[in-house]
């Protein structure tokens, strides 16, 4: 995690965290926006300090081992549930969200480009029903670079074998705009976007109330 969640790495096992150092270090600017986007998140919470917290495709995330006061809600499919026992399992390609909380933060990190966008709707519907704030990233298409160097393409095959995909990603926006339009139209309001310092990066993060 870029040096910024080091006790989500204890949850690891030893090939995919050797595999993981790999990929950092044949893409360094994954690493950077990893952090950057650690380091936002972490502020909001910091900032806002919510009762509850909901994180959609928490991983191997340990906010709820840094932030002991907050409520976490970790959601994620049934692999991770395997390594990380309070993980509620919920796969948003069927499962309907369905949590007990009024009002809470919904983090939705590294997740909705995996996705196809009938999921990216339908989830951002499902959230629309409870009371609190979004924090959602996603990839946007015109920051695309056209010409990758060789480490870059290296990355792009082990990580294609490490997800078990012919094809890495499928949602994107097509700018930061439409980012801002597409959760605007579906009633989400105080749009911000936090802006990274990082060459070349594909990640853009909102925050918004819902």
């Amino acid at each position: 995690m870029a040096k910024v969640d080091d006790l989500s790495i204890e949850q690891v096992s030893f090939p995919i965290r050797m595999m993981g150092y790999v990929l950092g270090w044949l893409d360094t600017n994954s690493v950077k926006t990893i952090e950057q986007r650690t380091k936002y998140i972490d502020s909001v919470i910091l900032k806002t300090r919510p009762t509850n917290a909901v994180e959609i495709g928490s991983g191997f995330s340990s906010r709820s081992r840094r932030f002991k006061n907050i409520k976490f809600f970790e959601l994620d499919l049934d692999h991770i549930k395997k390594r990380k026992q309070d993980t509620i399992p919920f796969d948003i390609s069927k499962d309907r969200l369905d949590i007990n909380v009024k009002d809470a933060l919904f983090i939705v990190e590294g997740v909705t480009m995996y996705l196809q966008e009938k999921q990216v709707i339908s989830l951002l519907n499902q959230i629309k029903k409870y009371k609190g704030y979004l924090l959602i990233d996603f990839f946007n298409s015109s920051y695309s670079a056209r010409h990758k160097t060789f480490r870059e393409n290296v990355y792009k095959f082990l990580f294609k074998l490490l997800i078990g995909r012919n094809h890495l990603f499928d949602y994107r926006i097509e700018s930061i705009e439409h980012g801002k339009k597409l959760l605007r139209d579906l009633g989400y309001k105080n749009i911000k976007h936090f802006p990274y310092s990082v060459e070349k990066t594909l990640d853009c993060l909102f925050y918004c109330r819902l």
